[in-house]
């Protein structure tokens, strides 16, 4: 019988070849530069999409905002024919037409409307339209002297501008 010799038997991974060292580590560093590649690309699109969030929410709250818009600038000329009727109306005449403007005016209030205050102030181009400029010379030079139709802002936008007549030298600008 023929003896056989022992083999040494190795744990582990078996020797790397010599040309088989510099492309495993070639690997490596590609693998390196893939992973922080796509680390990048994540991080670069986690913060586009943090982005994208806070602007849809920014654009929900201003929709939300400025949702009545539309109808309150349509009552605007309901508020004026009252004002109007309130005007023309002497006595107790009046008074239910009074009261139903001034409820209407209040939950408008209460929705964010607001008048924009004219007479007896600096004109503002932002705020108002010069229908006709007067000399008065009991009166400062630009500030205005009568509102011919209330301005009203809703929150911050400007939804219908005062329409006055301005003390002073000069050409309407409206």
């Amino acid at each position: 019988m023929a003896e056989e010799t022992p083999t040494v038997q190795r744990e582990g991974p078996p020797p790397a070849e010599p040309s088989a060292a510099p492309a495993s580590r070639d690997e490596a560093a590609e693998l390196r530069r893939e992973k922080e590649e796509l680390l990048t690309r994540l991080k670069y699109l986690q913060a586009e999409f943090e982005n994208y969030r806070k602007r849809a929410e920014r654009d929900t709250e201003t929709i939300l905002k400025f949702a009545h818009e539309t109808l309150l600038t349509r009552l605007l000329p309901v508020v004026d024919e009252l004002d109007a009727a309130v005007a023309r109306l002497e006595g107790t005449a009046g008074d239910g037409v009074r009261m139903v403007r001034d409820n209407l005016l209040k939950a408008l209030r209460e929705a964010g409307l607001q008048e924009i205050p004219a007479r007896g102030l600096p004109f503002d181009p932002y705020l108002m339209d010069c229908v006709q400029r007067v000399q008065d010379k009991d009166s400062k030079e630009g500030v205005v002297k009568e509102v011919v139709r209330k301005g009203y802002r809703y929150h911050d936008r400007v939804v219908r501008p005062a329409q006055v007549v301005v003390n002073g030298e000069g050409e309407a600008d409206g």
